[in-house]
């Protein structure tokens, strides 16, 4: 179950939070106004592979858009990272990448991605996708809460039958 509080994030299931890891400045930027004129998507930039993980446990985003080649870290082993954090174990992550082969489009997905898109994708596909995995993430939030409060409830009705037993 996913360690992370809905009151932690955004609740607005059409509100996302989105972090690009991407080492070039220019598809960051492209990607930003091309999100620009979206109602209720917040966008965050991240140009270090290295500064990823901080940034995303620091934000919080509803989806994690993540570049397969960049220096020093590869896009894959990053996906995987996120995999095995606590605060980012369950956020969606959409790999944007030149590649088009399906072997690489495979690692992704084996390495734990939800999606895959080669970039630029049209702007109207990507909000789309950033959205259904940002309100599926959501939906797996507030599920999680509710499994915890009816923990809860179950203990202190366990508690107070045996104090009435008593």
């Amino acid at each position: 179950m996913n360690d992370l509080q809905i009151d932690d994030i955004k609740t607005d299931e059409n509100a996302a939070m989105v972090l690009l890891v991407d080492d070039q400045a220019m598809i960051g930027e492209a990607v930003r106004r091309g999100l620009s004129n979206e109602e209720n998507i917040d966008f965050h930039f991240c140009s270090d592979p290295h500064q990823a993980i901080a940034q995303a446990v620091r934000i919080k985003p509803t989806v994690i858009l993540q570049d397969l080649v960049m220096p020093g870290l590869d896009g894959l082993s990053l996906v995987r990272e996120y995999r095995n954090h606590p605060a980012t174990k369950d956020i969606p992550i959409i790999v944007l990448s030149t590649k088009e082969d399906p072997l690489i489009k495979s690692a992704a997905f084996s390495a734990g991605a939800n999606d895959y898109l080669v970039k630029l994708p049209d702007t109207i596909e990507l909000v789309a996708r950033i959205r259904y995995h940002s309100r599926s993430y959501m939906t797996l939030l507030q599920r999680d809460a509710a499994y915890r409060a009816l923990r809860v409830s179950q203990q202190q009705l366990l508690d107070t039958n045996l104090v009435l037993q008593r």
